[in-house]
């Protein structure tokens, strides 16, 4: 069967191959229009035995457990089978959920043994909440194995992690898959109200440039610090390595990036700047005095997105205590300028955006009405790669750049037979910190 013959998406083993892409097949709301894909029932929720949608969890720790939470708030839903490189997380998730010990997996290769499990047991829902960093090889396998799935942001950590995400979305819509992605002011109602107001109904006239920012506090040290093996620290520790977070531009400011190319791109899920620069640093890091416990992430970023039409995207990311906090995102346009999500009424009760994506996500998969956040979920992804990538290495950074480096942070060469005692990516240097990106000397495209 063939999708989208405009679409050409390139091998995950050829790096260096161009990436093109044409977005004239998407609608507005970024679902994808398909005759073929109509066409196909939905196998794993017709086949199901019941009506209660069955998940499995992969990723048992705090997001994981959050998401869950959110999932279970859905009439006849139920996790039954749990998943963590950590034995701890993996004991507490058994307990969560009243599960028997054979429901539960640990280990680097824990995914696949608990979707196998999951699949055996009528599963047809995956929440796949690890960090980031893992995100595209347990997206790979759960669409293989016929999953539907929710996918936490952001969903890669670097290009040959977005590659493999564009090959993997293009299977969940080859296999009619519901994909949804934890951007949830996708699913908010005062967003949803506000981008109504700037695209539809032209509040702001034309737009100019959007402004996005994701300011804040310094973000908790994970972990003991006294974690036997260095992988088990960085690991503890996510927030603060590349290979796990995609630094904070990525981890947290992909809300935002979103957000102001919805604006610029009304709702095209793969519309995206064509270059990029900007300038960033971790000095703050070191206060009061430098500690291995930081990591090598960068403490701030500030981007300027240029896209094809000239229009421009200017993005903040920071976390220093004692700053500005600001996490939003404007339109600015020629009537006027204003945030994007309207304000929201006294006495208001509006859904919480974290359930309504699952119900989102459950009710087409029962509905089998298309249903594909993973095209957008990418581009963001991609974007905060790109501009990262800028950053460190102090350069002008194009799009097709970007997309087509050879530069990887994570581990994807066997992957599934890493342990906690494994080496990870990166080391502390002889002076027990890790060495950092430096503008103008890394060459991080």
């Amino acid at each position: 069967m063939k999708f989208h013959p405009s679409i050409k998406i390139p091998s995950i083993s050829k790096p260096k191959e161009s990436l093109m892409l044409n977005r004239n097949f998407m609608t507005k709301s970024g679902i994808i229009l398909s005759a073929a894909a109509a066409s196909v029932v939905s196998n794993a929720y017709a086949e199901g035995t019941d009506e209660t949608i069955k998940a499995v969890l992969i990723g048992c720790g705090g997001r994981g457990t959050g998401a869950a939470a959110n999932f279970l708030k859905n009439p006849n839903t139920k996790i039954i089978a749990v998943g963590d490189v950590f034995p701890d997380q993996t004991e507490k998730a058994l307990k969560n959920y009243d599960l028997p010990p054979e429901a539960g997996f640990t280990g680097f290769d824990a995914y696949r043994k608990a979707i196998d499990y999951a699949v055996a047991n009528g599963a047809v829902y995956a929440i796949l909440t690890t960090p980031p960093g893992f995100r595209p090889i347990h997206y790979r396998y759960a669409v293989e194995k016929g999953l539907n799935c929710f996918l936490e942001k952001p969903c890669c950590v670097d290009s040959y992690g977005y590659r493999m995400l564009m090959e993997v979305n293009k299977l969940a819509e080859e296999k009619n898959l519901k994909v949804g992605v934890g951007m949830q002011r996708r699913h908010q109602t005062v967003y949803l109200d506000g981008l109504r107001d700037i695209l539809e109904n032209k509040k702001y006239g034309d737009i100019l440039f959007t402004t996005v920012y994701w300011n804040m506090g310094g973000i908790p040290v994970r972990g003991t610090g006294e974690e036997p093996t260095e992988m088990q620290r960085q690991i503890r520790n996510r927030y603060y390595y590349v290979w796990l977070c995609g630094d904070n531009i990525l981890e947290q400011h992909v809300h935002n990036l979103d957000i102001g190319n919805i604006v610029l791109g009304n709702w095209d899920p793969l519309y995206h700047p064509v270059k990029c620069n900007g300038m960033g640093g971790r000095a703050p890091r070191y206060i009061p005095k430098p500690t291995p416990r930081v990591g090598e992430i960068f403490a701030y970023h500030a981007v300027e997105f240029e896209y094809e039409d000239g229009r421009r995207m200017f993005s903040q990311s920071r976390q220093v205590p004692g700053t500005w906090n600001c996490v939003n995102e404007f339109v600015h346009g020629t009537k006027g300028s204003a945030p994007v999500q309207r304000k929201k009424l006294r006495g208001e009760k509006l859904p919480d955006p974290y359930d309504v994506e699952h119900t989102d996500l459950i009710n087409a998969i029962k509905e089998n009405k298309k249903y594909h956040e993973g095209w957008a979920g990418a581009t963001a992804s991609m974007i905060g790669i790109m501009g990262r990538m800028a950053t460190y290495s102090g350069q002008v950074v194009t799009w097709d750049q970007a997309v087509n480096s050879g530069k990887t942070y994570m581990i994807y060469e066997n992957h599934d037979s890493l342990t906690l005692e494994s080496t990870p990516p990166v080391l502390p240097n002889a002076d027990g910190l890790y060495d950092a990106p430096i503008p103008g000397v890394t060459k991080d495209v």
